[in-house]
């Protein structure tokens, strides 16, 4: 067991990934509360509401990319481990999305699932 287990928002505008990153995630002893959000007006929301200390956040969502909701995320949730994930790493760090507030950039393609998750749940973060 954990001393201190983790919120994580999970960002993505496929269902069926994000459902299997939160099902994943609730198996994780590591998690204490997941929300998710399909677009970054939700994901906004979702932040405020949850005040998430880890992000998993999908580099397309619709027309939007996450270099482009970046800032606004990171401002919502300052503390948060942010991962960008995507199919395209080489345009995701293109796009700086780093120097835009996210700590990491991981494949979807050529890992596994489970290294996105350990990733993104690698810092204890304080308690609250």
């Amino acid at each position: 067991m954990y001393d201190v287990t983790q919120r994580v928002l999970v960002v993505d505008d496929e269902p069926d990934l994000r459902r299997l990153l939160r099902w994943l995630l609730e198996l994780d002893e590591r998690c204490s509360g997941i929300a998710e959000a399909e677009d970054s007006e939700s994901a906004l929301r979702e932040a405020a509401k949850l005040v998430p200390h880890a992000v998993i956040l999908d580099f397309m969502l619709g027309d939007t990319t996450a270099a482009e909701m970046l800032p606004a995320l990171r401002a919502a949730c300052p503390e948060a481990r942010i991962v960008v994930y995507t199919a395209a790493p080489e345009r995701a760090q293109a796009a700086d999305v780093i120097e835009r507030g996210a700590d990491a950039v991981a494949a979807k393609a050529g890992g596994s699932i489970d290294d996105i998750i350990d990733l993104v749940l690698l810092h204890t973060p304080p308690a609250d």
